[in-house]
């Protein structure tokens, strides 16, 4: 088991400068919370002074440094790629690298190992998805068997050859060691990070409540993040809807799209001039539009440690949510809003408490801002260089013996 003491600062120009490979099926233009998480921690690596890259696949250039596309053929009907081997471009690159970091188990992960293997370097797989409730939120119970076998078998195979797992939250963690149980030692949490200086200063065209018609006195509801049957939305949705039929002066705020949207759209018809689906925006453009929320809504109960959550604590906004096991990776989360069970009727009455207790929700807020900063990009960057560091000095010791 690792067992380093990370400092919480930023990493230092003596420290010695690792060569990263970062390697993802999951990276823009695909805009999900994989891609999102790499995207900030690749930037922060390289503004710690670190030479770090960016493994993919795709069908474009990228204009990005340190960003490495493979063209790939397309997955379906998805917006993925594969393909058998990574280009002879990328290939050279990923041959002088320090440390493999596989943040999929698919694809791109058994390239990654084999090219670690060949190297004689160190191999580190971060699984971000809890993959046993995705199953079960987005396929039909016929073909869900085989996917499962399917999925704990490539979990299996990558996690066996590597030497640290790690996960973004212990709900995620505890998954993963049921898996494997005899890896146990090689396994901890590292939480995601959020670039929060991003949102210390609020940009001069945040969006204001005036431009979507809604009045002073309303309190609004937001979400940002996919709008997927994985998410639990309709539950929000349903919720929403008991809570202003009870009188509550209430908005909701959606911004993200997909496939649930029509459904949303049909369960919140009666109160459709309440509800705001602003859609897909860049990851970029967030500090512009959380500022509007006064509550942050997160009915999932399939997320490891979402980085909307943190953004939105970031921006002085408490929660309302479904209990899930994710949350107890927010130190007293309960001080900073409200877990309802999943249930219309009871996240029902949580959203009408919110809109009856203004300076309650404020002091909430407060709390949030508190807790986010756990969550810092430049702290979690110093602790997977550490990370990297003892990985890399253990592998060279061992190789010199």
């Amino acid at each position: 088991m690792l067992s380093l003491n990370l400092p919480h600062k930023r990493q230092t120009a003596v420290d010695q400068r690792l060569r990263i490979g970062l390697f993802t099926d999951s990276f823009p233009p695909i805009i999900n919370g994989v891609s999102v998480v790499l995207s900030n921690l690749h930037a922060e690596l390289l503004a710690q002074g670190q030479d770090a890259h960016i493994f993919t696949f795709g069908n474009h250039e990228s204009a990005q440094p340190n960003v490495w596309v493979t063209r790939g053929v397309p997955l379906g009907n998805s917006p993925f790629y594969g393909a058998l081997m990574l280009d002879r471009r990328s290939t050279s690159v990923a041959q002088t690298l320090s440390v493999f970091h596989v943040n999929d188990p698919f694809n791109i992960a058994h390239i990654a190992l084999r090219i670690a293997k060949r190297t004689q370097r160190p191999l580190v797989f971060t699984n971000h998805t809890r993959h046993d409730i995705y199953l079960e939120e987005r396929w039909s119970s016929v073909l869900r068997p085989m996917l499962k076998l399917y999925v704990e078998a490539q979990m299996n195979a990558i996690m066996q050859a590597s030497d640290l797992i790690t996960a973004p939250s212990h709900s995620s963690l505890r998954w993963m060691q049921q898996l494997a149980p005899h890896l146990a030692d090689r396994m901890r949490v590292v939480h995601n990070g959020v670039p929060l200086q991003r949102f210390e200063q609020l940009p001069a065209d945040v969006l204001r409540r005036e431009e979507l018609g809604i009045g002073a006195e309303a309190t609004i509801f937001g979400y940002v993040g996919r709008v997927s049957p994985e998410k639990n939305l309709e539950v929000f949705a349903e919720a929403f809807v008991r809570a202003v039929r009870q009188g509550a002066d209430a908005h909701w705020v959606v911004v993200g799209d997909g496939s649930s949207r029509a459904e949303l759209e049909a369960i919140t018809a009666p109160v459709s001039q309440r509800v705001h689906f602003l859609g897909r925006v860049p990851n970029e453009a967030l500090p512009r539009y959380i500022p509007l929320f006064d509550v942050f809504g997160m009915p999932s109960l399939s997320d490891t440690n979402p980085l909307s959550v943190t953004e939105a604590m970031a921006c002085h906004k408490p929660f309302v949510g479904v209990r899930a096991d994710w949350w107890e990776e927010y130190p007293n989360h309960q001080r900073a809003g409200i877990l309802a069970e999943n249930d219309p009727s009871d996240l029902a009455a949580a959203l009408v408490w919110f809109c009856q207790n203004e300076a309650a929700r404020r002091a909430m807020g407060d709390h949030a801002h508190q807790i986010s900063r756990h969550f810092d990009i430049r702290n979690i960057a110093a602790e997977w260089i550490g990370l990297y560091s003892e990985l890399v000095e253990r592998s060279r010791l061992t190789q010199a013996s």
